[in-house]
């Protein structure tokens, strides 16, 4: 595995998310209320880039606990955790290891 700075923890604030390429792999980061997620950035269903989705949290919905994105192409809906489809555990996107060390989000590949 190697480790990655991708980013500030200035640069992506609370509730926002943000694309970045490592290694020619396109992915997206997100800040949940300071815990930070590392996924694909191309949904399965169409490729949107999920680091332009909105966060379930960000929504008015029964759920703000559920840690997942919308795609904001076609709302499809993924877990952060596991990178699962929150309606269908059979699809997915990868998944990436994140730490932040002195200020800076790391990814590790």
């Amino acid at each position: 595995m190697t480790e990655h700075v991708v980013a500030s923890v200035d640069e992506i604030p609370n509730g926002n998310g943000k694309a970045v390429e490592v290694d020619g792999l396109p992915i997206a980061i997100f800040n949940v209320e300071g815990d930070y997620y590392a996924i694909s950035n191309r949904c399965v269903h169409m490729g949107g880039p999920l680091g332009e989705g909105v966060l379930h949290s960000e929504l008015p919905t029964v759920d703000p606990d559920r840690t997942s994105v919308h795609c904001p192409w076609h709302y499809w809906e993924f877990d952060l955790e596991t990178g699962r489809s929150v309606v269908n555990d059979k699809t997915g996107l990868r998944t990436f290891d994140v730490s932040v060390e002195d200020g800076e989000i790391v990814v590790d590949l």
